[in-house]
């Protein structure tokens, strides 16, 4: 469906398993990282279609690891979405304001997660 895979940046192998399980059924070849540190490491190696990434990740936070890739040439306009168990309304507008593309608090529903993806690799 999408030429390179999407990067998954998630600490919990619940989250993991759960998202991929979700990509893997609109047939979306995926990568995860287990940090955020990993994760910037592998926006290096290769070109990534998007990037979904974990708020409360150890070390590394994803609002830390998204301003990394907008102040990076090469990666600054990859589309990215925040996912996160922690959900207060004032976290959606600071990662928004941050920069994410599209904010997701866990669990995730399916059908309106992977409209929202298909939304944004689409525009």
């Amino acid at each position: 469906m999408y030429e390179n895979p999407i990067l998954v940046v998630e600490d919990e192998p619940d989250g993991q398993e759960l998202v991929s399980r979700m990509l893997k059924v609109i047939n979306v070849d995926i990568e995860v990282a287990g940090d955020g540190e990993t994760g910037w490491d592998m926006l290096h190696e290769k070109n990534y279609t998007m990037a979904i990434i974990d708020l409360a990740l150890p070390g590394m936070g994803g609002i830390e690891l998204l301003n990394l890739i907008r102040d990076s040439d090469a990666l600054q306009n990859l589309p990215c979405v925040a996912i996160t168990a922690y959900h207060t309304p004032e976290l959606k507008q600071q990662a928004l304001a941050a920069g994410f593309d599209s904010y997701f608090a866990k669990p995730l529903d399916r059908t309106l997660f992977l409209e929202a993806l298909d939304g944004l690799l689409e525009s």
